[in-house]
């Protein structure tokens, strides 16, 4: 058998995840221990040579098990140890029917794809999250990273800074504050946004989870009134989008632009060199699109989402239900 479970603590495991080039924070221990709350449990797997490894959070309905990976597999994984992973996960979760579906964020490859059908997987015609995002790289130096925005990003920076709106690094967050600005841009949020972002309870759970790797910031007005504020959570030398909300008045101020370029400065003198913006939709969201291109993102795509089944035939079935019920 190809995978096998791995038994290493939370540290050892996130070791191999930052070894395996991570780039989002959903294969790290945190995010299944943040999850534990929901309801899913988790179930690691590597193969035997370590150079593929899988964090699922799994559940149960009834006879049915379902395995959820974000971010996964990590590695190099062949067509064969693709066809395998499902058939072990079944093997270690049990029940009568085993659905399994992954959001590979390795870089989009005709090949990686082509070893995803060969071994039995297919598309997810319902996305939980987006195949695209924009990344850009970080430089120490604030002066080449404000060159890196477009000219109508940069102007609406100085328009922030002009209306006294000041940012930086929210040592101590509050949770319920963070989660009220999230409540309040519910209407304009992006269609894979996670509904936990507008309860506070689930906020204080993740900060504390992520620790040090969550790393926020707020901007203000004159006042101290928080208008706006932006999260990352890094994995190494990459870091990755992850919370975002700016009130009404926030936007007119240009607070968004003035938090997220403390936010790229603050990571890029951690020693942070590759951000991810988190996805975006250039059709459905293109506000948030023009927004995260003028702030120096470069188009990427990842291989997406596929899914299979044990057995195969339930597929069809399991997927429409589980498209109503999982979220990142």
């Amino acid at each position: 058998m190809t995978w096998h479970r791995f038994e290493g603590s939370a540290e050892q495991w996130d070791h191999l995840v930052e070894r395996l080039g991570a780039t989002t924070p959903f294969q790290l221990s945190a995010w299944a221990l943040f999850r534990q709350s929901f309801g899913w449990d988790s179930l690691r797997l590597v193969t035997s040579n370590n150079t593929a490894a899988v964090q699922m959070l799994s559940k149960s309905i009834g006879p049915v098990r379902i395995a959820w990976a974000p971010g996964a597999p990590l590695g190099d994984v062949t067509s064969d140890q693709f066809g395998e992973l499902a058939g072990t996960t079944k093997q270690l979760l049990g029940g009568i029917v085993t659905y399994l579906r992954v959001a590979d964020h390795h870089p989009h490859d005709l090949s990686r794809v082509d070893a995803l059908r060969k071994a039995g997987w297919s598309r997810c015609s319902a996305l939980l999250g987006s195949s695209e995002t924009l990344v850009r790289s970080l430089d120490p130096t604030t002066a080449a990273l404000q060159n890196s925005y477009s000219s109508n990003w940069s102007r609406n920076l100085r328009r922030g800074i002009q209306r006294e709106i000041t940012a930086n690094v929210w040592d101590s967050p509050e949770p319920e504050l963070v989660a009220r600005m999230h409540r309040d841009v519910e209407a304009v949020k992006e269609p894979f946004r996670a509904e936990w972002r507008g309860d506070s309870t689930s906020i204080q759970r993740l900060i504390e989870v992520f620790g040090e790797q969550l790393l926020m910031v707020k901007a203000q007005d004159r006042t101290g009134s928080v208008l706006s504020l932006r999260a990352a959570v890094i994995i190494g030398t990459s870091a990755f989008d992850f919370l975002a909300a700016t009130s009404s008045e926030g936007r007119k101020l240009y607070a968004s632009n003035v938090a997220l370029d403390v936010l790229l400065t603050a990571l890029a003198v951690r020693g942070v060199t590759r951000y991810d913006f988190g996805g975006v939709d250039r059709v459905n969201n293109k506000g948030v699109f023009d927004f995260k291109h003028g702030a120096g993102g470069t188009d990427f795509a990842y291989t997406g989402e596929f899914e299979t089944a044990v057995p195969h035939l339930a597929k069809p079935v399991v997927s429409k239900l589980m498209a109503l019920r999982l979220s990142a």
